[in-house]
């Protein structure tokens, strides 16, 4: 019969080996003890994790830890190939007696069934510590991000400052919008784990700002089939390519559902911000017909596959309905090409009062000043179904790591 390793010599060893008792246990192991250095606890061997990998296959392992600290130790263990292991916690909240564990544990996979057991109880774990601290925590209290998040975080403002200095020319105004409105709401820059940052512009903006990148920029569509870009003349290039194709240039990525800039300076090819268009709409336009519209050319566009057909199709489109209005109206929504205007996703059922946005302001944002809407919360009441409370993603950046 395999006979246990119990990793961690403390207060949940002490427990675990007088479960088991001292017949079925070989040793423990414990960070704490380093290379060929051995200690003993309460009367067994415990070995370092050196020596842990040389035998470990010939035992059972059991992790004796508090719930907060597995997770690390399981990192560890996956990191070197360790298999198998399982918690002694997952063990000791059912009704079985020790014989009956060592029973059962000598069948591998029994013992992966009671691994993922294991994971499941400490997701619950802490899925119960995240919604204690969601119910009890000021969100607007939260301190700014640290570390490598903080500095990419002021590095994009001094990008986006430089964009807009390069597109002076044009009088457009960019506004804050989506995540980075929230942050400027809630914490007067970046939400602590945010790593972008979205503009919105009305349409007359937006197609100034296109054609100034024609003209002295580079504008790229994605070709999803040959996993390539194209250029306004039908080149094709690789994204590896950039920077030695467009030296110094900012590139404009036109998607279907919004606009992406980002800049080669050197070998690095960096993200400078995510532009999203806005439309007015006539007056007599009844939202329902708009719904109905938007819901007709998100669906038709999707069966185009090739981007730059389909972009050109949702342009067309724009241009073509009488109600989209380049002056400014009442009502006031985000274009087709913005999340495809997003009918029945969006939290309301009814346009954006123009009054709630128009005239802009200009707000503090970290230690730069941008434009906004005249009324914040009327966009973010519109966008998010509760501004003020975590997201179920909170702590992840866009690129899926937990904020520092």
């Amino acid at each position: 019969m395999m006979k246990l390793i119990l990793f961690g010599a403390g207060y949940y060893g002490s427990i675990a080996l007088s479960f088991f008792g001292d017949e079925n246990v070989a040793c423990l192991c414990d960070n704490t003890v380093k290379g060929n250095d051995e200690r003993e606890f309460c009367g067994k061997k415990v070995i370092s994790f050196d020596r842990f990998m040389e035998i470990w296959q010939e035992y059972i392992v059991v992790l004796c830890l508090r719930a907060e600290s597995c997770l690390e130790v399981c990192k560890q263990l996956e990191n070197a190939g360790v298999r198998g292991y399982i918690m002694c916690q997952t063990l000791l909240n059912d009704k079985k007696k020790p014989d009956e564990w060592m029973k059962q544990l000598q069948d591998s996979e029994e013992r992966e069934k009671i691994q993922r057991k294991s994971y499941l109880y400490l997701l619950d774990r802490v899925m119960s510590q995240f919604k204690y601290l969601k119910r009890h925590a000021d969100i607007t209290a939260l301190k700014p991000a640290i570390g490598k998040l903080r500095e990419r975080q002021l590095d994009l403002l001094d990008k986006v400052e430089a964009f807009l200095i390069f597109i002076e020319e044009l009088n457009i105004k960019p506004f804050l919008t989506f995540g980075n409105l929230i942050g400027a709401v809630r914490h007067q820059g970046f939400v602590p784990w945010d790593d972008d940052i979205d503009f919105g512009l009305i349409r007359d903006d937006y197609e100034k700002l296109l054609e100034f990148a024609y003209d002295k920029c580079v504008v790229l569509t994605y070709d999803p089939e040959d996993n390539i870009w194209v250029d306004s003349d039908g080149k094709s290039i690789k994204e590896e390519m950039f920077c030695e194709t467009y030296p110094d240039k900012y590139i404009f990525s036109l998607r279907p559902d919004f606009l992406q800039l980002s800049k080669c300076t050197g070998e690095n090819h960096y993200f400078v911000m995510d532009i999203w268009p806005y439309d007015f709409y006539k007056n007599e336009y009844k939202y329902e017909d708009y719904v109905k519209w938007a819901k007709e050319i998100s669906e038709e566009s999707q069966q185009i596959k090739n981007y730059k057909e389909r972009i050109l199709f949702i342009r067309r489109a724009v241009k073509e309905n009488p109600m989209v209005s380049m002056e400014m109206t009442d009502h006031f929504f985000p274009g087709i090409d913005n999340f495809g205007g997003c009918p029945g996703v969006w939290q309301n059922n009814s346009w954006i009062p123009t009054k709630d946005i128009f005239p802009l302001q200009k707000v503090k944002y970290e230690n730069k000043f941008f434009w906004a809407p005249r009324n914040m919360e009327a966009l973010l009441r519109y966008e998010f179904k509760d501004y003020m409370q975590f997201p179920d993603d909170v702590g992840i950046s866009h690129f899926e790591k937990l904020a520092e």
